[in-house]
């Protein structure tokens, strides 16, 4: 019973290896049964294996006057197609060599192997191949031809890019040479034909003629006092006074060396002025005259602060 059960196996197996190898078909190309010596032809494998199978091509060994100059594999739809470029350098009748494929199992395990079939092949030189050619030489051994000249090609991209660079940089150097060069100038020291007392006593003067004569009212007067007072602490102090607001000076009673008293002058004429000037204040003559005699002893109380040889 043993025995009958292990034939019973045996034949399985046997059955399943027979139909495994029958599924396994092999084609075999070339592009040509005729060509010349030297000159490549091309010969194509395509295997279709069974499923689950691995195809793998082996090592073809083969001796002049063949060589083989390439070799590439792809996996198509019609199965595993190797392509390989052959070169013959004898001229006859020559026999490629069937290619040895091996069919692998999934786990890398050999499971059988199957030669393609030799193909005969024609190799002639190249007076038999031209007659034209045999006809010319009358056997014998062909001229050598004439070096031909080669054409070296221009890059011309790069030589686009530099004569491009160039000309930016040509650009920028003639750009920067032509700029317009700008003369610093340095604000000197402010100069008075007069000292800025003299000026200013003499600007009041001829405000208070003004006044006196009528010809210009309180509120013209106030404003020409308040900048008659503001130039002088100006010119003589280099405090920008013309540029700001009575508050402004209120709030910066720091920077004026004046005493309390004489900041207070000063606030006190800069205040009347903008009441004149801003809110309509009819200011009568008694308080013109107080204001006009404080701004004289102003410019003369505040002449030590800035003139040496007052000092």
């Amino acid at each position: 019973m043993i025995k009958f059960i292990f034939i019973i196996l045996f034949f399985l197996s046997a059955c399943s290896t027979e139909k495994s190898i029958s599924n396994a078909e092999i084609l075999v190309e070339i592009d040509t049964t005729f060509t010349t010596i030297g000159k490549p032809i091309t010969y194509k494998v395509t295997v279709n294996a069974p499923p689950k199978k691995i195809i793998q091509f082996s090592e073809w060994n083969i001796n002049d006057p063949l060589e083989i100059r390439s070799f590439s594999s792809i996996e198509t739809s019609l199965g595993k197609i190797a392509k390989y470029e052959l070169v013959f350098w004898d001229t006859g009748k020559v026999s490629i060599p069937g290619l040895n494929i091996n069919f692998l199992n999934i786990d890398s395990t050999f499971d059988f192997s199957l030669k393609a079939d030799s193909i005969n092949i024609d190799i002639v030189s190249i007076n038999e191949k031209d007659p034209q050619m045999q006809i010319s030489s009358n056997g014998d051994i062909m001229p050598i031809k004439d070096p031909e000249s080669v054409k070296i090609p221009l890059p011309w991209k790069n030589i686009l890019r530099i004569l491009s660079l160039s000309f930016i940089i040509g650009s920028i150097i003639y750009i920067w040479k032509k700029r317009l060069k700008t003369n610093i100038v340095f604000e000197e020291k402010q100069k008075f034909t007069d000292k800025p007392n003299i000026t200013a006593l003499a600007k009041l003067k001829e405000l208070n003629k003004l006044s006196l004569s009528k010809t210009i009212d309180a509120k013209e007067s106030y404003v020409k006092l308040s900048h008659i007072v503001r130039e002088y602490v100006e010119d003589s102090l280099f405090i920008r006074t013309l540029e700001m607001t009575t508050d402004q000076i209120r709030f910066s009673n720091n920077i004026f060396p004046y005493t309390s008293t004489e900041f207070g002058t000063l606030l006190s004429i800069l205040s009347n002025s903008d009441m004149a000037k801003y809110a309509k204040y009819d200011a009568t003559s008694k308080e013109w005259n107080d204001d006009f005699k404080k701004s004289i002893d102003l410019i003369n109380n505040t002449t030590q602060y800035w003139d040496i040889e007052f000092s």
